[in-house]
């Protein structure tokens, strides 16, 4: 397994982490504090750089698809 595929995997896992994660937070600094844990599996990668960005913009697109079901 080449360098670049380990990091791929290890975002992957990352973001499976998410998925499973951003069910049991109530708030974005609550999500966002659980995923700060797992951000050494972003080493190496760019998404590493602005991690809380990118959980920002999970947050909001699970709340978008909860205001959908809601309505």
């Amino acid at each position: 397994m080449g360098m670049s595929s380990m990091i791929f995997d290890n975002v992957d896992k990352f973001w499976d982490i998410a998925d499973k994660t951003i069910g049991e937070c109530d708030t974005l600094a609550e999500f966002t504090n659980k995923m700060l844990e797992h951000g050494d599996l972003l080493s190496g990668s760019s998404e590493s750089e602005n991690i809380e960005d990118s959980l920002y913009e999970a947050w909001q697109e699970k709340m978008s698809k909860y205001r959908e079901s809601v309505l």
